[in-house]
């Protein structure tokens, strides 16, 4: 079925999440909270800063197309299939091609985490991997629209129960056959003017920082170093951190730290390994320096965290 000749669904509302940010990089934590769980139709527009969210996201577009700029590198979003992935690494929406309406569906990364799901999958949106399908499956696009028509507005909690039983049940699927989103290469663009020269340069830096974030996605356990994470994209210490700032929206430092943290979340979920174990293999130097950063982003200690998960 294609999305782009069905009959077009209620008209897409632009939400005031897509705003312009106040800072380079915008934590949406506040105005999304974390325990929500809903699906609403947007109006897909470019955003002028990155922004993050502690959810797990499926976005289906249904006309026009959309890129990403996710974990440092360009991902074309198109119709006529669901793509999924962790709104905690900071995104940013750079570039929106014709009118595209688009369904996003917001999973509390507490619920996606306690989902029976294949661990290579969740380690794959964990480590920033953006999650779609090989060929559309048809049953999509009145699935996605129908979440949105009925969320919008509230449902009754018997309604929003299976609507998030749904939802739960598409990202498991999803996970039997999904395969990473791919990355839009850039390397044939040649630089016969200014303004392809600097699309150029551009994306010489979001390669730059792709090998930034690939390094800290493998070492974030041990004794990271900001001289080891230059050193694996070839830039000066402060160039490395200037550039990570400009394409991300986030310092190295808090890049790490959600990284650190979100491994701990699913180890707590997932696992029955010791707390003070989990801590060391998250990189925390102290139980005591774990606990408090837990606290300070969750605003609970990592044994009631973990609690939520045991019947």
């Amino acid at each position: 079925m294609d999305a782009s000749t069905t009959t077009p669904p209620p008209r897409p509302r632009k939400l005031n999440r897509l705003r312009a940010a106040k800072s380079m990089a915008q934590d949406d934590s506040d105005y999304l909270p974390r325990d929500h769980f809903f699906a609403e139709y947007q109006v897909a527009e470019a955003m002028p800063a990155a922004h993050w969210h502690d959810h797990v996201e499926f976005n289906f577009l249904l006309a026009g197309s959309m890129t990403y700029l996710f974990n440092g590198n360009r991902v074309v979003i198109r119709p006529g299939r669901p793509y999924c992935f962790w709104a905690g690494v900071p995104h940013q929406a750079f570039k929106v091609d014709g009118p595209a309406p688009l369904v996003c569906a917001y999973v509390p990364f507490t619920d996606f985490l306690a989902l029976a799901l294949p661990q290579a999958f969740k380690t794959a949106v964990l480590n920033g991997r953006m999650m779609s399908l090989a060929e559309p499956e048809p049953m999509d696009l009145l699935l996605f629209q129908r979440w949105a028509a009925e969320w919008n507005p509230a449902p009754g909690e018997a309604l929003a129960q299976i609507l998030r039983e749904e939802v739960r049940l598409r990202l498991r699927r999803l996970a039997l056959n999904g395969i990473p989103a791919e990355i839009e290469d850039q390397s044939g663009i040649k630089t016969d003017d200014p303004l392809t020269a600097k699309t150029k340069a551009d994306d010489r830096l979001i390669d730059r920082v792709q090998k930034m974030t690939g390094f800290i996605n493998r070492e974030f356990a041990g004794d990271i170093q900001l001289a080891d994470i230059a050193e694996a994209c070839g830039l000066h210490p402060t160039n490395a951190m200037a550039a990570f700032k400009s394409v991300l929206g986030v310092t190295i430092a808090q890049y790490i730290r959600r990284q650190r943290l979100s491994h701990a979340m699913m180890m707590l979920a997932d696992t029955d390994r010791p707390i003070i174990e989990i801590a060391f293999t998250c990189g925390y130097g102290s139980l005591s320096r774990f606990y408090h950063a837990f606290q300070r982003e969750l605003e609970m200690t990592p044994r009631d965290y973990r609690l939520q998960f045991r019947s």
